[in-house]
């Protein structure tokens, strides 16, 4: 989505009591805003900050945001704060990589104290899947699980895409879209790639966000709570992660330990079958030499000419001079 055609529209579900244009807010409140963009890859984060802040201050589109960066200007004569921040995947294989689940909490610390808003970017080029919405919650409770009452849905939404339906037909037939936007109390927002003439965007989001910092009676998401709940999740998956290596180590020590076993066990049945398969090769062979035996001394003949190469191989030379002496003294 080109940012420089960025426009916000505002869509009103009427499901919240904070989503009416006009609500008083207090001037504590309207004197600056604090915003965080979180969302998957090519959401169109930056082209939202860029909308906001009325310049080109983030990455164009196309280039990939690898770390939070924050950028600040004046809108509507009051300082408004954005911090962008890498988009994690589309399909990921094993959830978000760490570094972008860091650089989504850092980016809380670059707003401090904390956010007044969490803007969760969300593409409609494609249908919202299950996955894609597992994703999204789980990267918003990075923040720790009060940001769902600070985060605001924004639909980026291309020409075209919704010609045949409305925005809010869009959200009411798809179930993952309406379970995310319940989550956020209902609100929601569409920004188009295409500006539409008498509205002025910007002035109706940042409105949008007055509402709900005012419901929030101006509290922040705390920079410093968010961190030490990061860290102390961090940590315990750490040590989840190091007891897991330790069952595996284990496991893999006793896998070992008992396919040495199984050898041993194998090679000593081998051991016994060939000592047994010896052993009785051994005696049918001596049965052999003494029947051999037995037979020539009966007959007590024994040809001068014989060969004792060619006796039966089974018997030996000490069997054949038995023989040969046994004859002598029967002659």
């Amino acid at each position: 989505m080109d940012s420089e055609e960025v426009m916000v529209e505002m869509k009103e579900t009427g499901k919240s009591p904070d989503s009416q244009p006009g609500q008083a807010v207090p001037l504590s409140v309207v004197s600056g805003l604090r915003i965080i963009l979180i969302g998957e890859r090519e959401a169109g984060k930056s082209a939202v900050g860029n909308a906001i802040l009325g310049s080109e201050v983030f990455d164009a589109v196309g280039v990939r945001t690898r770390e939070a960066v924050k950028r600040q200007r004046e809108v509507a004569e009051r300082q408004v704060t954005v911090v962008d921040t890498p988009g994690w995947e589309w399909f990921p294989s094993r959830g978000s990589s760490l570094g972008v689940r860091r650089e989504i909490v850092r980016g809380v610390s670059l707003c401090q104290p904390g956010p007044h808003a969490v803007l969760l970017v969300v593409p409609l080029s494609f249908s919202f899947t299950k996955r894609e919405r597992q994703a999204a919650e789980e990267h918003v409770e990075l923040l720790g699980e009060r940001a769902w009452g600070h985060t605001v849905v924004l639909f980026t939404v291309k020409g075209g895409r919704l010609k045949d339906a409305t925005l809010e037909e869009e959200v009411e037939e798809s179930e993952e879209l309406q379970g995310l936007v319940e989550l956020c109390g209902g609100r929601y927002h569409a920004l188009y790639g295409r500006s539409r003439k008498g509205h002025d965007a910007v002035a109706e989001l940042l409105e949008k966000l007055d509402n709900m910092v005012a419901k929030n009676r101006g509290e922040l998401l705390s920079s410093e709570e968010v961190l030490e709940e990061a860290r102390e999740k961090e940590e315990e998956e750490e040590r989840r992660h190091q007891e897991e290596d330790r069952e595996r180590e284990e496991d893999l020590r006793r896998a070992k330990e008992a396919l040495r076993e199984l050898e041993m066990e194998e090679e000593k049945e081998e051991v016994q079958e060939e000592g047994g398969k010896a052993t009785e090769e051994s005696t049918r062979q001596q049965r052999g030499r003494r029947r051999y035996t037995d037979e020539k001394l009966d007959t007590g003949v024994e040809s001068s000419s014989a060969d004792p190469t060619s006796a039966p191989p089974h018997l030996t030379w000490s069997d054949l001079r038995a023989i040969r002496d046994q004859r002598c003294k029967t002659q």
